[in-house]
């Protein structure tokens, strides 16, 4: 399939017509609506303002990134940053301790710091298992810890809540990794972010694609499940879900126009981005008795 759309771009071309220019004109119309709908414009700004350049911050984007992208990386940015503000609210603590598992960059931190700095005290660790995302952290003066994030252990260390942004659908065993982390820490909460899909499915885009090139695991998905099933394997592995909400690439609500956008975005990328909030909650987990602990 991949090698009849390459061909097909490439008559297209032929003729003048270019699909990836209109594919992300249409898109960055359809951001600039959604962000505006979803009141989420003037928390774009105040990013801007914090970190003007995130072209650097996934490791193998850096050459592919245009002012789309920045659109489109800066409005998810912005649903977590909201997201972030409501679950330190939640802590009740004017001194907290947040750990990124799968930070790429120190960027959310880093935004986290500044949007709260007038009421917050916050102490961060960003955790990755790629040595170039532990550097660029370290480069902004921030704490890092190169390790899986299956493998994460911070023994007696008081943690306020952990945060994951598109992180999760790249673990090979996303049940292990939320068991072990109910088990192993003594953070009570965290807030995740994923793909929003209706339908659950599997990625594995580098093996359909066939390119023959080696790949790390932030350009490589692994399971791509809808939110009710995510909400059962975090059952299954220790967390509860107390709050969700989705971000939507598209206008909601406009006649024709939304379900128009809502097939464009599900053939090209995602509809949108889940978040939920969750706590730990092992009375199901423990019913389990074959843990690979």
């Amino acid at each position: 399939m991949s090698v009849v759309k390459s061909s097909l771009k490439k008559i297209l071309k032929l003729f003048g017509f270019d699909p990836t220019g209109f594919n992300q004109g249409l898109a960055g119309a359809s951001i600039k609506w959604a962000v505006k709908q979803q009141g989420l414009l003037d928390l774009v700004e105040k990013l801007r303002k914090i970190a003007p350049d995130i072209s650097n911050q996934e490791s193998s984007e850096k050459s592919s990134f245009n002012d789309y992208c920045e659109k489109k990386r800066r409005a998810l940015q912005a649903f977590q940053c909201s997201m972030m503000l409501k679950i330190i609210g939640i802590c009740g603590k004017n001194k907290v301790m947040v750990v990124d598992i799968g930070d790429s960059a120190g960027t959310h931190m880093l935004y986290l710091k500044e949007l709260t700095k007038n009421k917050y005290e916050v102490d961060t660790i960003g955790v990755n298992l790629d040595p170039r995302a532990i550097e660029k952290i370290k480069a902004r003066g921030m704490k890092a810890l190169l390790c899986r994030a299956e493998d994460l252990d911070l023994g007696e260390k008081e943690i306020d809540f952990f945060t994951s942004f598109q992180m999760i659908e790249h673990l090979h065993n996303p049940s292990i990794f939320f068991r072990r982390l109910a088990n192993k820490s003594k953070g009570n909460r965290m807030l995740v972010t994923l793909p929003y899909l209706k339908r659950s499915r599997v990625g594995f885009y580098k093996i359909k694609n066939q390119d023959g090139k080696k790949y790390y695991a932030e350009e490589e998905h692994i399971f791509e499940l809808s939110p009710e099933d995510w909400r059962l394997l975090m059952l299954h592995s220790g967390w509860r879900v107390v709050y969700e909400k989705v971000y939507y690439q598209y206008p909601k609500k406009i006649p024709i126009i939304s379900w128009i956008l809502s097939r464009f975005w599900r053939s090209m990328d995602f509809e949108g981005f889940w978040a939920a909030i969750i706590e730990k909650d092992t009375k199901l987990s423990d019913l389990y008795m074959d843990w690979e602990e």
